[in-house]
């Protein structure tokens, strides 16, 4: 099974409460009476019954998916393997399950599996029934795979691993699933041909020039009325009305085939007289050299020769194993959530994980089927009054008699019948997301869709169409081991294309500092020298040449005709990065050796000495020495405003960010005259700040603005810290709160020795008073300086959005 699009095998045929309105309408049948003495047992009873004609017409199948490709000798065994376990395996999970409705059955892609496999093992001579002792030694082989599997379930569930199955990738998953489809129907194809399996597999392709139409025609109508049916009617129990309707059209065409006189062109084999031996607790007693579990068995391989074959096959039984035990596990698990939405319930999955294990041990050692949590077994005895494992219990007891009573039933079925039966279910089984993705990259070809998503599309059915060539050609240890291999580059191709959250030049975003307008005008065109590169995810060995490429790509977009104008600081943020493993940490140490040589300086935004990426990188032996220490950053910020402060110490030595200003040359009094400056001077309180000194808080009420003349202010938030802006000698701020009244937006505090002069709120009122023209230029000084702001936060809203 896939996860994400419905796929439990059972909706290609039937859905959950087939022929609810009949198992309905008998169970409003009874008397009052009964009906009020015992209303939950009669509910259990309604829904066993409705359960039972839900999986009955599967389960017809499931024995012949499983087993069929062995040859009509091998029929028996799995009619007796289903029955096995519908009931026996099915009632171990019902007593120790604890879901809402604790339902197990076979299902399709769990037979088809263990099909494939018999495919596979019936290769081998020693393990073909038409070998004495071949029948026994095979049913041995899968009574392995199919315990190792349920022990393989139950591990998953205890070492709490089951949500694990939901992490394969789903173009794996969908290429494997239809590389399963392909080989359900291919195993069929001499069913489908009205071909003898033995003949095909001794003649081989040239066997196919014999094949009967009649046979192909029964089995095309088959599934042709099965897809009908439940296309028309999805609630109807579509296996078993084409089983029936194929039956009836296949006799009535023979009956006239009899009286013209053709009776032999139209006849076709059918099950013929069955036995089903009722199964014995040692289906791998022939590895011990006891009697077969199956009264027809012929005499079992002796003990010294069985084990040596069985090693033989250990590669396909291991990874069956293991294949039933995943899929089991995701289909058990996507079909358990389904039922406890209906139910109202949460079911813990681990440990129906180990419960659904412990059954498959169980029916695996007397010879069953795989089971799953069977949404459909479950959701049919609920849709009918079930509640619990008292259902699915007397479930067991009805399907038991039923095989038991109308086995000779079976003795009319046409094999082509059931195969178009198989070629239904197959085509159910064929991954609808896979499906769905061939349709899109058809509709993408004739219409605008971009290239990358195209791409995209096309590198997933990639993807799917290998999974599913491996798993035709090579079978399950190979299609195991390519899934592996794909699920991880997927997953490299994956973290590598996520790396890079975002690639911008501090042109576009400066750092938060805001500087004095002949400083700004020194420091805007260097910025384009400057790149950021906001890194995401993981940075391992699977993706550090794609960091390389980015640097290199970033240095080279920087890049301007004149040499002095190359990038000069590359700033790598790493606050996103959620690994640094020991090649993202050397990966590091030699690019910023590369970028050096070439005169560009590496700096590392999110990283600082006792941080989880600093300690990292040290552990990982990527420190740097005391004479070229890292130019680490707590965030990208910083950073700029490191890389700003040497551009500017280049280009302007003794007029960097921190250097004094005086006091006529602070932004909020551009325009003013000499007298004008005059009258403000003796009104200004200067006020010097320690380093760390808090000047105002957040909250506090506006009592003035205030002019930097030496060192750094920084507006910082209250909880966490973070900066919001930091002002240089020469600017102004505090000027919102005093303006609109309200209190400090954030907490004011010098980051080195400052000194600040008061501009006192009361003095601006009287300025608008007495001095208007005073108060204007000062007004029109603070609009200047809060617009320029304002452009800077809307470039860096735009890179973010962008």
């Amino acid at each position: 099974m896939t996860p994400g699009d419905g796929r439990a095998v059972e909706a290609a045929s039937v859905v959950p409460a087939p022929a609810a309105a009949r198992s309905d309408a008998a169970c409003a049948a009874p008397s009052s009476a009964v009906a009020s003495a015992a209303p939950a047992l009669w509910g259990e009873l309604c829904g066993a019954l409705n359960a039972v004609a839900a999986v009955l017409p599967l389960a017809l199948s499931f024995g012949l998916v499983a087993y069929g490709v062995a040859g009509a000798a091998a029929r028996p065994a799995g009619l007796t393997a289903t029955v096995v376990a519908v009931v026996i395996g099915a009632a171990v999970y019902a007593l120790i399950g604890r879901a809402s409705m604790p339902a197990a059955s076979p299902s399709s892609s769990a037979a088809l599996l263990l099909g494939a496999c018999v495919a596979r093992l019936v290769q081998d001579n020693a393990l073909h029934p038409a070998t004495p002792g071949g029948l026994a030694a095979l049913l041995a082989a899968t009574a392995l795979a199919v315990g190792a599997g349920g022990v393989l379930l139950a591990l998953l569930g205890a070492l709490r691993a089951g949500a694990l199955v939901r992490y394969v990738p789903q173009p794996v998953l969908a290429g494997f699933m239809n590389g399963v489809a392909l080989l359900m129907v291919a195993a069929q194809l001499p069913v489908l041909l009205g071909l003898e399996a033995e003949t095909l597999n001794r003649e081989g392709w040239p066997a196919l020039a014999a094949w009967r139409w009649p046979a192909l025609a029964a089995a095309l109508l088959t599934a042709g009325v099965g897809l009908a049916v439940h296309r028309r009617w999805p609630r109807a129990p579509a296996a078993l009305l084409a089983l029936v309707v194929g039956t009836l059209a296949v006799l009535a065409v023979q009956a006239a085939c009899g009286v013209f006189g053709r009776a032999a062109a139209c006849a076709l084999p059918t099950f013929g007289a069955l036995e089903m031996a009722w199964p014995a607790l040692h289906a791998l007693a022939p590895l011990a050299d006891a009697p077969s579990p199956l009264a027809h068995a012929p005499a079992p391989l002796t003990q010294a020769s069985l084990p040596a074959v069985l090693l033989r096959h250990a590669p396909t039984l291991a990874a069956t194993a293991l294949l039933l035990a995943l899929i089991g596990a995701l289909e058990s698990a996507l079909n358990i959530a389904a039922v406890d939405q209906a139910a109202g319930r949460r079911t813990p999955l681990d440990r129906e994980l180990v419960a659904l294990g412990v059954a498959n041990a169980a029916s695996g050692l007397v010879g069953g089927l795989p089971l799953v949590f069977l949404r459909l077994r479950a959701m049919a005895a609920l849709a009918a009054g079930g509640r619990g494992r008292t259902s699915v219990l007397v479930s067991c007891v009805l399907l038991a008699l039923v095989f038991a009573l109308a086995l000779p039933l079976l003795t009319w079925v046409p094999l082509a019948v059931v195969g178009g039966i198989v070629v239904m279910l197959a085509w159910g089984l064929v991954d609808r997301w896979s499906r769905q993705l061939v349709a899109q990259w058809w509709r993408g070809g004739r219409t605008d869709e971009r290239t990358d998503e195209r791409a995209e599309t096309a590198w997933s059915l990639a993807v799917v169409a290998l999974v599913c060539i491996v798993t035709l050609a090579a079978g399950f240890v190979a299609a195991v081991g390519a899934g592996v291999l794909l699920s991880m580059l997927i997953f490299v191709r994956a973290l590598n294309r996520s790396l890079v959250r975002l690639r911008y030049s501090a042109a576009q975003m400066p750092s938060r500092r805001v500087y004095p307008p002949a400083t700004e005008a020194v420091l805007a065109p260097l910025r384009a020298h400057i790149a950021v590169i906001e890194l995401e995810g993981a940075l391992f060995f699977g993706n550090i040449d794609r960091l390389v490429q980015e640097a290199r790509e970033a240095r080279e977009a920087q890049q301007m005709p004149q040499a002095a104008a190359r990038c000069r600081f590359l700033v790598l943020d790493l606050r996103r990065v959620s690994t640094l493993d020991a090649s993202g940490a050397m990966g590091l140490a030699q690019l910023r050796k590369s970028l050096a040589e070439a005169g560009t300086t590496l700096m590392l935004a999110g990283v600082t000495a006792d941080n989880r990426h600093g300690r990292a990188m040290q552990a990982h032996g990527a420190n740097a020495t005391a004479a070229a220490p890292w130019p680490l950053h707590a965030d990208a910020d910083h950073a700029i405003e490191a890389a700003e402060a040497a551009l500017l110490a280049e280009t302007a030595p003794g007029g960097g960010a921190g250097q004094a200003v005086p006091l006529e040359h602070n932004a909020l009094f551009d325009g003013l005259t000499a007298g004008e400056l005059a009258r403000l001077k003796p009104h200004l309180v200067e006020r010097p700040l320690a380093a760390g000194e808090r000047l105002f808080a957040q909250g506090d009420a506006g009592d003035a603005i205030y002019l930097l003349a030496v060192g750094s202010v920084s507006m910082l938030d209250r909880a966490g810290g973070q900066r919001f802006v930091s002002f240089s000698p020469g600017m102004c701020f505090g000027e919102t709160a005093v303006l609109d009244g309200g209190g400090r937006t954030a907490d004011a505090r010098a980051d080195v020795a400052s000194v600040v002069f008061e501009l006192p709120a009361r003095l601006i009122g009287e300025l608008q008073r007495d001095e208007p023209a005073i108060a204007a230029r000062l007004f029109r000084n603070l609009a200047l300086h809060l617009s320029k702001r304002l452009r800077s936060a809307a470039a860096a809203w735009r890179l973010a959005a962008g």
